[in-house]
């Protein structure tokens, strides 16, 4: 059994592909995410001599405007099959209903064909708050077309629970997001994009959460996402380098 560890990075670091990459194969890193901007045919230079692969193309933001949801989709099934992307990192600015479902499925549609897919990324703070509510958008997707992205930090901050996590087919998985958090101060918004650390550093039962699913037999990818407003003014290959050192303990 072996669980792949790559690298989701900061929007807010000033770094372009090339040096993404280069940073999270130096770091040990078999697969990185990337931005839908810098998706391109540099890009995919870059990850074919690096030897990695995109696992996420950020991010698709399902949203109350048909038609603009629509053409985003459009534009990263694009981006997708640019840099061969697994998954769409795909967020909600509605929630799950009659009028939203035959959307979600399109937008699945729409990546399906250009070989990619929905992950679907539950929180607390949007309309799709836990693991049981994501599943049921990757129901209204359609077969084969969508998983469930399960970040620690939504997982522990929100209200799902720990028998929703060892009910997960692991199929329906898509890939997971890893980091930890120390005790909130500040606004639920502020300690997501800005306070979360290194797996380890924080209070988040990390030991817990990956023995449930690595005692199920799960073998999938785990993505570190370290979102902290001190950690970011570091080099992102030393980022890179901490966050896959801190990470990779829990999933041997």
């Amino acid at each position: 059994m072996t669980v792949e560890i790559a690298l989701t990075p900061d929007s807010r670091w000033d770094i372009d592909a090339p040096g993404l990459v280069a940073a999270a194969g130096g770091a040990g890193f078999t697969s990185v995410g990337i931005a839908a901007a810098h998706a391109d045919a540099d890009c995919a230079q870059a990850l074919a001599t690096a030897g990695l692969r995109c696992h996420e193309l950020l991010a698709l933001l399902v949203g109350e405007d048909e038609e603009t949801t629509l053409r985003q989709a459009g534009e990263l099934a694009r981006a997708a099959a640019a840099i061969g992307a697994r998954w769409v990192l795909t967020a909600f600015r509605l929630k799950l209903d009659a009028r939203s479902a035959p959307l979600i499925r399109r937008c699945a549609e729409i990546l399906a064909e250009a070989g990619s897919g929905l992950a679907v990324e539950f929180s607390p703070l949007g309309f799709v708050p836990t693991i049981t509510a994501a599943r049921d958008v990757v129901a209204a997707a359609g077969p084969g077309r969508a998983g469930v992205l399960i970040d620690t930090w939504h997982f522990f901050r929100g209200a799902s629970t720990w028998d929703e996590l060892a009910a997960i087919p692991l199929e329906e998985i898509a890939y997971l997001q890893f980091d930890d958090a120390p005790p909130p101060v500040g606004s639920p918004t502020s300690e997501t994009l800005h306070r979360r650390v290194m797996p380890g550093d924080g209070e988040l039962d990390l030991d817990r959460f990956a023995t449930t699913l690595l005692e199920r037999g799960f073998d999938g990818l785990v993505s570190v996402e370290v979102l902290n407003a001190e950690l970011r003014q570091l080099p992102v290959p030393e980022f890179a380098r901490r966050a896959y050192d801190s990470t990779a303990r829990y999933w041997r």
